[in-house]
């Protein structure tokens, strides 16, 4: 892909911190968290940056879920920047690899704020909460269990990360009782197959650039859960949800060549959206594969199965020798936020193989063909179906419609004008039947 997906490790795409004024809570510079910000000794020191000042108030609203009568303001004002906000300094580096989650009560005045955590020291990794609520106390998560110890020592907190401060109400923000917990609670660490439905295996899902994930109760089916996945409309074109804490999978994927096909049941509010999928080892996100594809079909779900030994152009190639242990998805992948405003999208039943024991509407009955998925230039694809009535769409690699034709029987569609590169080929019949395979144009 054009851009590098900075995602989880160490090398994650960086906010620049311009250094403003420097406020002091209190005396007590170097504490590690828990933060209630009742007395001196439970209330760090916050170094502001960009025009935003923490410091600590009275509850604005000592009720539900935070009767405590002290918590910390954030008040972010004009003339700084979007990634205004405030670091605590810890006197240790810290080891996140057993108890590494964050969690804390925050009161926003808007729903859908972006919330941003930030580790610094030796290197950076941020994770993003979406508020849900406005005007009233929930609790916030961030987790970052997997991280190892000795790297970071400093905590940034980033609330309404996007959004320039004009330091009104509007841009006035609260947070309480910041501590680490561990997050998995003796759970089993989540591998292939994923279901979401065996209640010793901990789901905690890691979202990065915009997006946020949970689990929820299927919007279609109240028996079944899956992960909901929230595209914020501030997302940035490479936001995603890896299936698993940065600690990554149990086992690596069972790659090996013959077998590089993982399945996934999507449901999504619009037809054509690219799906992007890429598979890593921990810790070193140079040794990934990278494959996509389009969805057919929008307001259902559908089986995608995602082929990695199919990479995407410019993009590393599968390795059988790596250990991949995390694997993401990228839903509207190559598109930010803003082009489609907040969207809702929902994944389940992660498959290692081709997906076709899940029950749920596969994207690639057998009665549809397109062939040859290697053409030249020019040439024609021949398309094969049962019925009398299908809608051939041709999509590049960020899902960009180029070329849509609508055919009343099988037969050749011509590719001319279609610039050499690969590309999602879509067949959907009048019956709600839906194809869609790779196609590489070649000089």
């Amino acid at each position: 892909m054009s851009e590098p997906l900075f995602i989880y490790s160490f090398v994650m795409k960086s906010v620049p911190f311009i250094l403003s004024v420097v406020f002091a809570l209190s005396l007590n510079a170097q504490i590690n968290p828990p933060f209630d910000f009742e007395t001196p000794e439970s209330t760090p020191e916050f170094t502001n940056f960009e025009m935003a000042e923490t410091f600590v108030v009275e509850n604005p609203s000592a009720s539900g879920i935070n009767t405590s009568a002290n918590v910390a303001q954030m008040v972010r004002y004009p003339g700084g920047n979007v990634w205004a906000g405030s670091i605590v300094s810890f006197p240790d580096y810290l080891d996140f690899t057993e108890v590494g989650a964050f969690r804390m009560k925050v009161y926003s005045p808007v729903a859908g704020a972006v919330m941003k955590m930030k580790l610094e020291g030796n290197s950076v990794i941020e994770l993003d909460a979406l508020t849900t609520t406005a005007n009233e106390w929930e609790t916030l998560v961030w987790d970052f269990t997997g991280v190892p110890g000795g790297i970071f020592n400093q905590l940034a907190f980033m609330l309404d990360f996007g959004i320039e401060g004009d330091g009104t109400y509007f841009s006035t923000f609260y947070f309480d009782d910041v501590e680490l917990y561990q997050s998995n609670e003796g759970l089993q660490q989540v591998s292939l197959p994923i279901d979401h439905e065996n209640e010793s295996v901990h789901y905690q899902t890691t979202s990065f650039a915009g997006n946020y994930a949970e689990l929820v109760v299927d919007p279609t089916d109240e028996n079944n859960h899956v992960m909901k996945v929230t595209k914020h409309w501030q997302s940035l074109n490479y936001s995603g949800t890896t299936m698993s804490t940065v600690a990554g999978f149990a086992e690596p994927i069972a790659f090996e060549a013959g077998a590089t096909q993982v399945s996934v049941d999507v449901w999504v509010p619009s037809a054509g959206a690219a799906i992007r999928m890429k598979a890593e080892e921990y810790l070193e996100q140079a040794n990934s594969v990278e494959t996509q594809l389009n969805v057919p079909v929008a307001g259902e779900w559908t089986t995608m199965t995602f082929d990695f030994f199919q990479n995407v152009p410019g993009t590393p190639t599968i390795n059988f020798n790596y250990d991949y242990t995390i694997l993401s998805i990228f839903f509207d992948f190559g598109n930010e936020g803003y082009l489609s405003g907040t969207q809702e999208f929902y994944y389940d039943n992660v498959v290692f193989g081709d997906g076709t024991s899940s029950g749920i509407i596969n994207a690639e009955p057998s009665n549809i063909t397109v062939r040859p998925s290697l053409i030249q230039s020019g040439a024609s694809t021949v398309i094969a179906f049962e019925g009398n009535n299908a809608e051939f769409t041709l999509y590049d690699l960020k899902g960009a419609k180029v070329l849509q034709r609508s055919l009343f029987a099988s037969g050749e569609v011509s590719l001319s004008g279609i610039a050499p590169g690969m590309y999602s080929a879509v067949v959907k019949t009048k019956e709600g039947e839906a194809h869609q395979q790779r196609l590489t144009v070649i000089d």
